[in-house]
């Protein structure tokens, strides 16, 4: 090739590099924006479902049962739509769909005054909104090769979302009203998604149709095969005693955080609901990075171990506190245990599963997690109905002390 022809075909390889650049950044941006608007309309509207489910007439129960559909159906589908994703080779649409579908209910919610039909919207929304979740990890896996920092980045602009959601939140309820703050998470959902139709998905291989791809729900970039069930395996062992104190800590955390927002309501009001959330969230934005480091430093199986205590002195400061001050106090150290138990069973797993069993294992902790948000709710809502929030309150410690002993066998 003569010298003229090698520098044309330099020049375009480089305009072409710096023209993926650019559509590379206005992806990232446009995502980050969208997914601010996303979480911030979940910020919105979450807090207040357990809230609103008691306001038209649904026991305490019902209010538990929100949650436990919401994760079933979300369980069942996520699967299934993570594989269209790969099958298909697109991950835009699928994460919008997920978007439309939950502000789609919200909207519907403010104009349904029948528990059972929002029990009946709540499964809907977690079927269709489990669209969202694989195809979301996976684009983020592929904006950047800088991986790692592409995860901390997106989990950093989606909590400050949601955060910001939880304060609006409560300022629409009592300035406007709870049915007003339903509809407006709505359209805050619809702006999210046209910032979201600006991305420009490039052209990506598609999964074969005979197998079935699971995109991780980690750090990781890696997609695995399921060829085979490796459940025996990870069950085995530490890792098995890990998953185990994993769902204990999970059944307290469902039987407690389904029914919360209510116990918020009725001691300091409805618009508290929203700040109480507000501050919990903030409070796991801004120490992300901070326990990340930590757990780098001093050990995954230390800081599991203190967000099993930090579970068990945040319930039992719930059941105590008496002002919004203390409230929030102790809504601070909610924020900081949900950020070290997630942080460090994720780094706990990764460092003790294979590259090509990594996704399972990944898989089978996000399981047990919604696992425990299925039962949790259930004891949660008969205890809180029955007995009432301290004894429901109170209940989790047993529970809680159990996976903090089998944590010392890990």
């Amino acid at each position: 090739m003569r010298p003229r022809e090698l520098a044309i075909l330099q020049g375009l390889q480089e305009k072409s590099g710096k023209i993926r650049k650019i559509t590379m950044r206005k992806n990232i941006l446009m995502f980050a924006i969208g997914m601010f608007f996303a979480d911030f309309a979940w910020g919105l509207g979450f807090p207040y479902l357990g809230v609103y489910m008691k306001l038209i007439g649904g026991t305490m129960f019902l209010v538990g049962l929100l949650s436990v559909v919401y994760n079933l159906t979300s369980t069942i589908f996520q699967y299934p739509f993570g594989y269209l994703s790969d099958k298909t080779g697109k991950r835009k649409p699928f994460i919008i769909l997920g978007i439309l579908a939950s502000g789609t209910t919200y909207g519907l919610v403010a104009l349904i005054t029948s528990p059972i039909l929002l029990l009946g919207l709540r499964a809907f929304q977690g079927a269709l909104g489990a669209s969202l979740a694989p195809a979301h990890s996976a684009l983020i896996s592929e904006l950047s090769p800088r991986i790692g920092s592409m995860f901390g980045f997106f989990g950093f602009v989606e909590n400050l979302g949601f955060m910001a959601g939880n304060f609006a939140g409560g300022y629409i309820v009592k300035t406007l009203g709870m049915k007003m703050m339903f509809i407006i998470t709505s359209l805050v959902s619809l702006i999210g998604i046209l910032f979201l139709l600006k991305i420009k998905e490039r052209g990506r291989a598609k999964a074969g149709g005979d197998r079935l791809i699971i995109v991780k729900e980690g750090r990781e970039s890696d997609r695995v095969e399921l060829k085979e069930i490796a459940f025996k395996k990870l069950m085995k062992g530490r890792l098995g005693i890990f998953y185990v104190a994993v769902l204990l800590a999970m059944i307290a955390s469902g039987a407690v955080y389904a029914t919360v927002s209510v116990y918020f309501e009725e001691k300091f009001g409805e618009e508290f609901v929203g700040y109480l959330f507000g501050i919990d969230s903030l409070s796991a934005a801004l120490s992300a990075l901070i326990i990340g480091r930590l757990i780098d430093k001093y050990g995954e199986k230390l800081f599991f171990r203190l967000s099993l205590v930090g579970y068990i002195i945040t319930f039992m400061g719930y059941a105590l506190a008496n002002s919004v001050i203390i409230m929030a106090l102790i809504s601070i150290l909610s924020g900081l245990k949900w950020t070290m138990l997630t942080n460090s069973s994720s780094t706990y797993v990764a460092r003790r599963v294979p590259t090509s069993e990594r996704g399972q294992g990944m898989g089978l902790l996000n399981t047990m997690m919604t696992l425990g948000w299925v039962i949790g709710p259930l004891i949660g809502g008969i205890l809180a109905d029955n007995f009432g929030f301290a004894v429901m309150l109170y209940s989790t410690v047993p529970i809680l002390f159990l996976g903090f002993l089998l944590s010392f066998r890990i």
